[in-house]
């Protein structure tokens, strides 16, 4: 059975890479025949701020260019694709993929604050007369205007199988389309951590706590200071221009390879991070998170799972949990019954 694959898989963003990277390669040891369509829209590159996006590759050019040369490796390392690139709906529209079943991967593809959310091609719409199905697709926010709904239900309606990825968004569109819409894993679950540890290496001589946050935060600055007050440890900044806390160490140019080593082998990692905060379980990490001033439901759903959500750092009380031991050996008996639920989910989807 040939399947093709819809996802943000060029982004120049960990967890973009790894998802596709981990949704194609479970299939593939599935058996599947399975490829990701080299859809490579203009704005994935940019960002949603685009002026923001053209200054940071004006000022920031070497390093843009170092962290581009790590992914598209990364991207060609890994990921079998599509012969050619396609860079607009109407560009997949006049090509027939001759696939059996379509795939919409995981991200925020549907999430109209975005570019991705108002693109066709992530709802399928190139598609004619064969299966559709998403996985773990995400609306990424917990209150969806009605106007997004509505939009959003009826270009999805068609799908054989609808599964997201987080719990309250198969609620919403469950109740919408009145239908089962199915609550499932990331697909970097879909891997183990062994899947994993063979793409890392280290990097970095003794012991240190990784620091990955998307935005500027005073409360990062308290939890910087008590790691150095209290341990030895220093503090790696990982990704981005600007130093955004007091470190030791700042890695501008982040590649995939990169943060999966500087996750395995950090003691603490701090995070705002969906998929950070994901490898931080993956790896059995101790971890804290602060949570972004938007999306944060996706990071929410995954630590509810994993009766985790005291790993939210709110205020300076809550920094004392990251030094804290986590019984791993129970969160990963619920997140095992949680993946298995998820793989029969996708199989099912695909077969049926």
């Amino acid at each position: 059975m040939k399947l093709k694959i819809v996802t943000l898989h060029s982004i120049y963003n960990p967890g973009s890479v790894f998802q596709a990277y981990a949704l194609q390669h479970y299939l593939l040891k599935e058996g599947y025949d399975v490829e990701i369509i080299d859809y490579r829209p203009p704005y994935g590159t940019i960002g949603k701020n685009k002026i923001k996006g053209y200054l940071r590759k004006i000022l920031f050019f070497k390093n843009e260019i170092k962290v581009k040369r790590k992914y598209e490796k990364f991207i060609n390392d890994t990921m079998f694709l599509t012969a050619s690139s396609y860079h607009s709906f109407n560009d997949l529209v006049k090509f027939d993929f001759n696939a059996d079943v379509y795939i919409t991967g995981s991200d925020q593809l549907w999430n109209m604050d975005y570019d991705c959310g108002r693109d066709l091609s992530y709802y399928l719409e190139f598609v004619d007369g064969k299966k559709k199905i998403s996985y773990a697709t995400s609306i990424g926010k917990k209150i969806i205007p009605n106007d997004e709904l509505n939009l959003i239900a009826s270009r999805i309606q068609n799908f054989s199988m609808i599964s997201v990825r987080e719990e309250s968004n198969s609620y919403v569109l469950s109740d919408k389309l009145q239908r089962k819409v199915s609550w499932v894993c990331d697909p970097v679950f879909l891997l183990s951590a062994d899947d994993y540890k063979g793409m890392t290496s280290r990097q970095i001589k003794g012991k240190y706590v990784v620091v990955y946050l998307s935005e500027k935060s005073d409360l990062l600055n308290c939890i910087v200071n008590d790691v150095k007050n209290k341990t030895e440890f220093e503090v790696v900044l990982i990704g981005g221009n600007r130093t955004r806390c007091v470190c030791d160490m700042h890695i501008k140019d982040l590649g995939p390879y990169d943060f999966l080593s500087l996750i395995l082998h950090a003691e603490i990692v701090i995070s705002s991070s969906f998929h950070a905060t994901a490898f931080s379980l993956i790896f059995n990490k101790k971890f804290g998170v602060i949570l972004p001033k938007k999306n944060g439901e996706r990071i929410e759903s995954m630590l509810n799972l994993c009766r985790l959500t005291n790993h939210i750092i709110s205020n300076e009380s809550d920094i004392v949990v990251i030094y804290e031991k986590i019984n791993y050996s129970e969160i990963n008996k619920e997140l095992e019954k949680f993946i298995s639920i998820s793989k029969n989910i996708l199989l099912q989807g695909i077969q049926n």
